[in-house]
């Protein structure tokens, strides 16, 4: 009658993961969150990534949130972006908001607009 073993639709998700010994060249693209820890030469569209601190990325980078703890050479275009104090970024970023935490390398341009992916 409560349901009570009902299983929300909104229940958080676990993310993919991509882990630290793993290179790949092409397009990743995922509707779920992403924690990327290996290599990638090429673009990711995802619904939340994760750049671990051992990712190495270059190419262009969709998403609704993305938190940079590694390397990213390229474009970044997302809702909101994170770069902690181990993130390598360089190239643009075009977000709606962007927090940068000190300590985080930073060549970019950037520009505010709206934007909504993933």
């Amino acid at each position: 009658m409560f349901r009570k073993n009902r299983i929300s639709a909104r229940a958080s998700r676990n993310p993919s993961q991509i882990n630290e010994n793993v290179r790949i060249r092409g397009t990743i693209t995922v509707s779920e969150p992403l924690v990327m820890a290996g290599q990638l030469d090429g673009d990711i569209n995802a619904d939340t990534l994760h750049v671990s601190s051992t990712s190495f990325i270059t190419g262009e980078v969709t998403a609704q949130s993305v938190t940079i703890d590694g390397r990213v050479h390229g474009t970044v275009v997302a809702d909101k972006v994170f770069l902690s104090a181990t993130a390598y970024f360089e190239g643009e970023i075009k977000c709606q908001d962007v927090s940068v935490a000190d300590g985080a390398h930073i060549n970019a341009k950037f520009t505010k607009e709206p934007v909504t992916n993933g």
